[in-house]
């Protein structure tokens, strides 16, 4: 019965962290294009619009550095590449809302999918089209090692052009992504 008992502690001292596999390395980073079709003829005003996609253009890209253990202190950042006008991020801090770790909030889960943890941040850029407002992030841990994450800043409502950059400039557009992200090498 002993020998069980050792057998079990060292199997459960030496198994996987789920979560630790998706730290992100030295050279390493999570990659990918924003969710959403590219289909401007059939859309208002010929503008580029998607029902899942607001301020951000088609085929922009994310890039996440992330560790699950520091999701209280310093989870990572995000940066976009391919706007037409600025970069909406750039290095930007995902910020940690310590509140949630007391709260059931900080548990949610979104149904399907085969997620297996979420998390929820904030991004406040310090330059481009949101300099100065909170958006929020909310990260999903995917099953097979990707990760999803989806950006919401304002809501909704203020529908800007993507290549518009004076209406993107202006700071009043709301902005609504959801990325899927693969780990790749620097």
């Amino acid at each position: 019965m002993r020998c069980c008992w050792w057998i079990c502690v060292l199997v459960a001292a030496s198994g996987c962290d789920t979560l630790g596999e998706f730290r992100t390395g030295e050279g390493e980073i999570y990659r990918g294009d924003i969710a959403g079709v590219n289909d401007p003829e059939s859309c208002p005003d010929g503008i580029d619009c998607s029902f899942i996609r607001r301020g951000f253009p088609w085929g922009v890209t994310l890039e996440l550095t992330f560790d699950p253990d520091e999701q209280y202190t310093n989870p990572g950042t995000i940066s976009t590449f391919g706007e037409d006008c600025a970069q909406t991020f750039s290095a930007t801090p995902l910020l940690p809302i310590p509140p949630l770790a007391h709260d059931q909030l900080g548990l949610y889960e979104f149904p399907g999918g085969g997620r297996i943890r979420n998390y929820m941040f904030v991004a406040r850029p310090e330059t481009g089209p949101l300099a100065g407002r909170d958006a929020m992030v909310f990260v999903s841990l995917i099953r097979g090692g990707n990760i999803e994450v989806r950006i919401v800043a304002g809501p909704g409502l203020v529908i800007c052009d993507p290549a518009d950059c004076t209406a993107i400039d202006s700071g009043q557009c709301d902005y609504f992504g959801v990325f899927s992200l693969n780990r790749e090498a620097l």
